[in-house]
């Protein structure tokens, strides 16, 4: 039985899903490290300042003794024995998965790996991937080397609902799904998360435990293309969408709720299921539910924008001033990666329209090389002709937005339970 004395852990990547583990393995008192190559982020974390919502300035101070260092110093990887890797795993243009960023972490260390190391793969891949990347480098770059395996276990973040005040779980209660290149290395990765999680959950293969990652955002993405369908039809047909879901959950078994909203962003639902596209492809099937999901999804956003400009076309007005609420992709994040937020102030910044955006989160974006900085407050909303809630930030005064707004547009079904003649559903 492995004890916590025998983990000596390296973190690979610092974002939304290394730094909360990093800092799972201090609360766990684990001797950990942590690596990022943007040395901005390791002088921030020094200096207890985050950069991640999830993870608070006062999680940060509650341990002085933090070992985090830049991809320069990877040197000091060599007394480590289990390295972890969280690393962005983007689609490229021609939508072929990017695993650069894994494969040069990778490069950068492998004179310094020492033997008996285990390396585990916390980032979404396609199936194979983790033997493809993880084993072919062990077999060809570390020829010298002993004793090395690896796995794979996935990510369960979900930026913004690590509250368990609101959500009733938080991060370490999630189950871990582990997996190993042979029964060693699966009993040792497993040993390790159970000293952080509250539950794991072992499978027969690593390619089992890459499938159920893709299965699970895949699964979100099909039913949100769902929902989003459903809410162009009840639109077209003067139904209350949110009234519709309301009505459909009461029911107790084969149903589960999903809200509709401007489009999907974010890594997960975007972009993980086109590793499934991508994989049908190379096994010559296809993957006609994620395709069609995948569409939904875009076209919803198009349909929220082509409804926007019919209510600026009514106005009749030669420059319409607009108020953004909300740029991030979901609510209560930093994070703007595939928000239908952007893609909505891409389409209006193109047009005679005076532009602004209000987010608590997010002091600046740029949109077509443009920076825009946030409004400070909204005391000055009234004086905007439409007001587009794109984002509902729980920290939002959603009365005074009501109250105040001369057109209000609604992306997100905050105002569900409202009538106001000012006020329009999208």
């Amino acid at each position: 039985m492995y004890k916590k004395k025998n983990f000596k852990v390296a973190i690979i990547g610092l974002g939304y899903v290394g730094l909360p583990l990093y800092l799972l393995c201090l609360q766990k008192k684990i001797d950990v490290v942590g690596y990022d190559l943007n040395s901005k982020k390791i002088d921030q974390l020094k200096n207890n300042c985050s950069y991640i919502v999830d993870v608070k300035n006062s999680d940060l101070k509650k341990y002085e003794s933090k070992k985090l260092f830049t991809m320069g110093k990877i040197k000091n990887i060599n007394d480590r024995n289990l390295i972890i890797f969280c690393l962005p795993t983007p689609i490229l243009k021609n939508k072929d998965p990017d695993m650069s960023y894994i494969k040069k972490a990778l490069i950068s260390m492998k004179d310094y790996i020492s033997d008996d190391t285990f390396l585990i793969l916390e980032s979404t891949v396609y199936p194979g991937a983790t033997r493809e990347i993880l084993g072919s480098f062990i077999e060809f770059k570390l020829k010298k080397k002993t004793g090395i395996e690896y796995g794979f276990s996935s990510e369960r973040i979900s930026p913004g609902q690590n509250d368990k005040r609101k959500f009733k779980i938080n991060y370490n209660s999630i189950p871990k799904v582990i997996s190993g290149s042979s029964k060693k290395a699966l009993n040792f990765i497993n040993s390790f998360y159970k000293i952080l999680f509250k539950k794991t959950h072992k499978v027969k293969s690593i390619e089992i435990a890459e499938m159920s990652k893709l299965l699970e955002n895949s699964y979100r993405a099909v039913n949100i293309g769902l929902v989003n369908e459903f809410k162009i039809l009840c639109k077209h047909n003067n139904i209350n969408i949110h009234d519709v879901i309301t009505a459909a959950s009461t029911k107790p078994f084969g149903y589960n709720p999903f809200d509709p909203g401007p489009g999907v962003g974010g890594h997960c639902i975007p972009i993980d299921p086109l590793f499934v596209s991508w994989y049908a492809k190379n096994s010559g099937l296809s993957a006609d539910f994620i395709e069609l999901a995948r569409k939904k999804n875009i076209e919803i956003t198009n349909w929220v924008v082509r409804k926007i400009f019919k209510i600026i076309r009514d106005l009749k007005f030669k420059k319409v001033k607009i108020l953004v609420l909300g740029v991030a992709y979901k609510q209560d994040v930093n994070d703007t990666r595939e928000s239908p937020a952007l893609k909505i102030m891409n389409k209006l910044q193109k047009y005679k329209v005076k532009l602004n955006y209000y987010d608590p989160f997010i002091p600046n974006i740029f949109i077509n090389k443009k920076k825009f900085i946030s409004l400070k407050n909204l005391n000055l909303i009234s004086s905007y002709d439409i007001v587009i809630l794109a984002t509902n930030h729980s920290n939002l005064p959603f009365k005074k937005i009501l109250d105040k707004s001369k057109i209000l547009i609604d992306t997100r079904g905050q105002y569900k339970n409202s009538i106001n003649k000012n006020l329009h559903y999208l």
